[in-house]
């Protein structure tokens, strides 16, 4: 009776860590499948006079937006974003509130960024968002996007 004791707390383990690597697959391939990148360019004003709001995406294999011809990400853009993401620091941001003035006053869109992984969103009128390599690397790769002719 005892080897069978044994081998079902054997059991049990290899079933709860069946179930555990399933649970953590289930959440990579979830959070793989979420872009790298989200910009909301909110405020300003559009041609037809009302207020403006687009969304740029970075995923694992496209850079796209609204009113954007998409373009492939390449590998090496994609381990660099990658690696700027990570070393994204919430400290930073606290230590570096933004203090201009917030491009909305003057009928431009305020930025806000949010990167994979990292919380919390990164609204450039609350931070200042110069020295964030991820965000002048994802300006830089947005940059290359070409508009979509109507």
């Amino acid at each position: 009776m005892r080897r069978n004791s044994a081998v079902t707390r054997g059991l049990v383990a290899i079933l709860i860590a069946v179930a555990f690597c399933g649970a953590a697959g289930a959440s990579l391939t979830q959070a793989a499948s979420r872009p790298l990148v989200v910009v909301v360019r909110d405020g300003g004003f559009c041609v037809s006079r009302s207020a403006c709001r687009s969304v740029l995406r970075i995923t694992d294999t496209t850079i796209s937006g609204d009113g954007y011809r998409p373009r492939a990400l390449s590998a090496a853009e994609r381990r660099l974003l990658i690696r700027a993401i990570g070393d994204l620091d919430a400290g930073y941001l606290r230590r570096h509130p933004f203090r201009g003035t917030c491009p909305t006053a003057y009928d431009a869109p305020e930025s806000v960024y949010r990167f994979r992984g990292f919380t919390p969103s990164i609204p450039a009128c609350k931070y200042d968002v110069r020295g964030l390599q991820a965000v002048r690397l994802t300006e830089r790769l947005l940059a290359t996007l070409k508009p979509v002719r109507r």
